[in-house]
Formats: C-alpha cells, structure tokens, sequence
C-alpha cells in the first residue's frame, strides 16, 4: 500500500507531530481520571485512539463531517470503492453519496512528489468544511496502489487525521482497515461534531487556551501527505 521505502514519499511528520501534540497535552493533564464508563460499546482505549488521531487538534472535542451521507465528486476511477471501503467498516456509521458536486473532492495530480495528500479545513465548533484529495497519477513506488493510496486518503478526508502503526492508516504498510480504525470511525460518527471527550480520557487534558469555539467563528487547515 505505501512506499517501501518511505510513508507515501512525504508523510511521517504528520505522525510525529500529532505524537508530539498528544504526549504534551497528556504531561498538561490533571492528575484525576477519566469520565464513567463509556456507553454504546466503546471503551475509554477506544476514546483515547479517537482523542490522538481527531480531538487532540480542537481541545479535545470531536472533528468530523456534521451531514451523512457526505457528498463526494471525484474525476478518479476507483474513488466510489474506496470510500465505501470505510462504509462497511464502519457497519454503516459513515456512508457516502457521489455526484459532480461534493464537499470532499478526488482529483488526479501530476506531482511526483507524494502518491496522495488531503488538504483538511474545520471550524472551531468541530465541523468539517473542506476536503481535496490529489492522487498520483504515477504510483511506482506506492505499495497496493492507486486503489489503496486512495482509500487511506479517504481516511484523512473523513476525520482520521494522522497516521497510526497499523492497518490502511499506516504509512509504510498494510492494506486493510484494522479493527481499531473500524472502531475509530464507529464512534467518531456516533457523536456530534464539536462533542467534548475529555471525560472519558485517562488523563483529563488541562489547556490554557481551547481551539474549541460553539460559534463555528474559527477555521483550522491541515495538509496531510
């Protein structure tokens, strides 16, 4: 799925900074635990993967697409299957409508510089704006493809921002979504946009200024490659 020799030619710093985001956010935190038992299956490892690949970037509360299905338009071949790959994953917490018109976009690129990237936007009330992915036409070097470059992209464009080390959401290797990714998406899209977290953290996180805002009147970006 992604380079042999590299996480999709420019990649792994994405993965070290959000470690390094959730490693200073856990040392701010408060020496006390976590909310109560989580509800609706998931347990508090489920809501710290979710806090270290979403939340840490908004103060602990969630980042995803307020409306599902989310509209996708795509100019690339195989787009419709790579998203619906998170679709069964997910068991069907996250689906899809595809047209000529979509909030996440699916381009073709020239660039040899990476075998895709995801240009991200939200709002500080957890809401997602805008997404565009830019695929490689050239994939030598991008292990499992065009197809598989594809879907872990799709990832990104729906809210797993970062890179874990394991499954499709690994930048140096695996093909398939692994359980923990499934789980991710499960419960992302069980909660609302802008839902704070904190609670069911084992270590409550503590910080002085929040990226959070109701009013929706901040905007962040990120490009993931």
């Amino acid at each position: 799925m992604k380079q042999q020799l590299g996480p999709r030619r420019a990649r792994c710093w994405v993965l070290a900074l959000l470690a390094a985001l959730a490693l200073a956010a856990a040392s701010c935190g408060g020496g006390g635990g976590g909310g109560g038992g989580s509800g609706g299956g998931f347990s508090t490892a489920d809501y710290q993967f979710l806090y270290t690949y979403n939340a840490v970037l908004l103060s602990g509360h969630t980042i995803r697409w307020a409306n599902v299905p989310i509209a996708v338009s795509f100019s690339v071949d195989g787009t419709q299957a790579a998203f619906n790959r998170w679709n069964s994953a997910s068991s069907g917490a996250v689906s899809f409508s595809f047209g000529t018109s979509g909030n996440i976009t699916v381009d073709w690129t020239d660039s040899n510089s990476y075998c895709g990237v995801t240009f991200l936007t939200w709002s500080s009330n957890g809401r997602m704006t805008s997404a565009r992915v830019l695929i490689a036409r050239n994939q030598a070097g991008c292990a499992g493809g065009a197809d598989d470059t594809l879907a872990h992209e799709a990832g990104h464009a729906i809210g797993f921002i970062g890179h874990d080390s394991s499954g499709l959401m690994n930048p140096f290797g695996g093909q398939a979504i692994s359980t923990q990714e499934a789980r991710f998406m499960r419960l992302l899209y069980s909660l609302a946009p802008g839902t704070d977290i904190n609670g069911f953290l084992k270590l409550q996180t503590k910080q002085s200024q929040s990226k959070y805002d109701a009013s929706g009147q901040r905007s962040y970006s990120m490009t993931i490659y």
